[in-house]
């Protein structure tokens, strides 16, 4: 058998029933998002994330961390209301986003160890964390006549979890601890991009393309943040340290 056939043999060995359903339910909620209305996501875009539950648990197995599990929960929470009604459920959206980052951000900080001095003053993790900050300052400022004045509070708490999930996932991106932190990095640069533009397209400029390329990131950056939870194992302090002298 020529190394090309291996390959593609152990590629498909490695898929399970669970990707399957993934790609599958991925692939119609596209669908659905280009060919129907947004309401109509309320009945796909669900099984997607309860797959990535399903995917996640497999993977992880007997070190599956409940508080993921919530992390994602609350995803789907958001999803369901913001396709249902934004408007509406403005409050119990910018909640379960908040309650998501949180979720995630507590996770992650397992991975800085010691060395989150290190990358919190370098200069790439400050330049990004400034431009981050910049673009939800821009985004606000576009849409904040449209946000009812009782719902300040829960709009600036999910700015205030966005920065510090992103500035986590940032620094342990500039750690280069693990192998596959460029995973971790695609999936915050997904879920910023889709966190920013939700609120341009349900208060500003409604157009199916930004619902198309915000369902696309949203499910993207889930999942990828499941693939470096899932796969990746906490180091021990004692191997940062030998990194790091």
């Amino acid at each position: 058998m020529s190394k090309r056939k291996l390959i593609t043999f152990d590629f498909f060995k490695k898929i399970t029933v669970y990707d399957i359903l993934f790609i599958l339910s991925f692939l119609a909620t596209i669908v659905v998002s280009i060919t129907m209305e947004k309401k109509d996501l309320v009945y796909v875009m669900p099984i997607v994330i309860l797959t990535i539950i399903l995917k996640y648990i497999s993977v992880a197995k007997k070190e599956t961390k409940p508080l993921f599990i919530f992390a994602l929960l609350a995803v789907l929470v958001s999803n369901v209301l913001s396709l249902y009604d934004f408007d509406a459920y403005f409050m119990w959206i910018a909640i379960s986003t908040s309650l998501f980052l949180f979720s995630s951000t507590l996770i992650l900080k397992a991975y800085l160890s010691r060395a989150k001095l290190k990358s919190l003053l370098s200069f790439s993790v400050i330049t990004g964390f400034i431009l981050v900050s910049y673009l939800i300052y821009a985004v606000l400022e576009l849409i904040i006549d449209f946000i009812p004045g009782n719902m300040f509070f829960f709009t600036y708490l999910s700015i205030f979890f966005l920065l510090i999930y992103a500035l986590t996932f940032g620094m342990i991106y500039v750690n280069d601890l693990y192998n596959n932190v460029p995973v971790l990095l695609a999936s915050g640069v997904f879920y910023i991009f889709q966190i920013c533009l939700s609120p341009i397209n349900e208060f500003f400029m409604y157009t199916k393309t930004f619902t198309v390329l915000i369902i696309i990131c949203n499910i993207m950056s889930v999942y990828l943040l499941m693939k470096f939870i899932s796969e990746t194992k906490v180091l021990d302090f004692k191997d940062v340290k030998q990194k790091y002298i």
